[in-house]
């Protein structure tokens, strides 16, 4: 599968917010400007698949020839010991911050809806029909499908939920003109999609969606503190997996988690107490599927000194 982060519309929507891109081959490498005429690479999600032993050659050499600090590369494949001993023969070395999530939880789609819902948690099925009890409507909105206006006025909803929920978590998000430029850069292609969660003609969660190469991704979600016994969260999120499945979408990704315990035997193993992410995570196992580790970010540096200032310095 290729990442949504490797389509020409994301490098245009990255190189808006400041970056400048470059081509390896046919990945696109965003290069980050920093004071005193330094930079950094970064080339976000790809497979071993898309680059090779002479593809990391080539990187090396670009961080080399852009007299970058480091080059980060960040690998979709799931986790393993060989692979991770192969990056570090390269002259890699593990990165001490992951960008995207390095555990996720991933649906496989490539079942009947029936088998979908008989592979969740009780709860999250319960959870469903509690929502479908209360006449929970879940609408979707994309450039394809939607009018101008409509899907700017989603959009604008969307926010003020995505915008509620950073606030009550004390979470630094971003600006609704991060997501209104998004939508931009994806007018032409159907590859977002903006579901709204509404309770008597009240909007209460909301979700923007990543489609592409046979991968339905969470990106951003929200939702407010009003009727939350009505369960919005968990049908907006069956109908996102239903309409995945007709789009010819395999995978469900639900992006961030944290790392299962150790402990548990079970394929949806419970998420430690005290992470983060422990909440987030027990909504997303509710939804069936399996907890994946993926390699993550490795970075090949090119200037140690500057790179030890940098993980004080600067975040992405």
């Amino acid at each position: 599968m290729k990442s949504i982060l490797q389509t020409p519309e994301w490098a245009a929507f990255k190189q808006s917010q400041g970056f400048a891109i470059l081509k390896l081959d046919e990945l696109f490498v965003h290069k980050r400007n920093l004071p005193l005429n330094k930079n950094f690479l970064y080339l976000p999600e790809v497979s071993a698949k898309d680059i090779n032993a002479q593809g990391i050659d080539d990187l090396k050499k670009l961080t080399q020839d852009q007299d970058s600090i480091f080059a980060r590369l960040e690998l979709l494949d799931e986790f393993s010991e060989n692979a991770h001993k192969l990056l570090l023969s390269f002259g890699f070395r593990k990165s001490f911050e992951e960008i995207q999530p390095k555990w996720r939880q991933i649906i496989d789609l490539n079942k009947t809806r029936g088998t979908l819902l008989a592979e969740m948690k009780q709860k999250g099925r319960y959870n469903i029909k509690v929502a479908q009890k209360h006449e929970v409507k879940v609408q979707k909105f994309s450039s394809q499908s939607s009018s101008e206006t409509d899907l700017q006025k989603a959009l604008k909803i969307f926010y003020g939920l995505y915008n509620q929920t950073g606030e009550r978590e004390k979470l630094k998000g971003r600006g609704l003109a991060y997501f209104e430029n998004l939508m931009d850069q994806f007018k032409d292609a159907d590859a977002l999609g903006v579901y709204i969660a509404s309770y008597q003609n009240k909007p209460v969660a909301g979700a923007l969606i990543g489609l592409y190469d046979g991968v339905a991704s969470y990106l951003y979600g929200g939702s407010s503190r009003e009727n939350k016994e009505v369960m919005a969260p968990y049908l907006m999120h069956w109908q996102i997996m239903v309409d995945a499945k007709e789009k010819g979408c395999q995978i469900y990704d639900m992006i961030g988690r944290s790392k299962p315990d150790k402990d548990e035997e079970t394929p949806l193993r419970k998420s430690s107490a005290g992470h983060r992410w422990a909440g987030v995570t027990r909504f997303k196992e509710q939804f069936g599927g399996r907890a994946v580790e993926f390699l993550g970010s490795y970075d090949f540096v090119n200037k140690p000194f500057f790179y030890n200032v940098f993980k004080f310095k600067v975040t992405y």
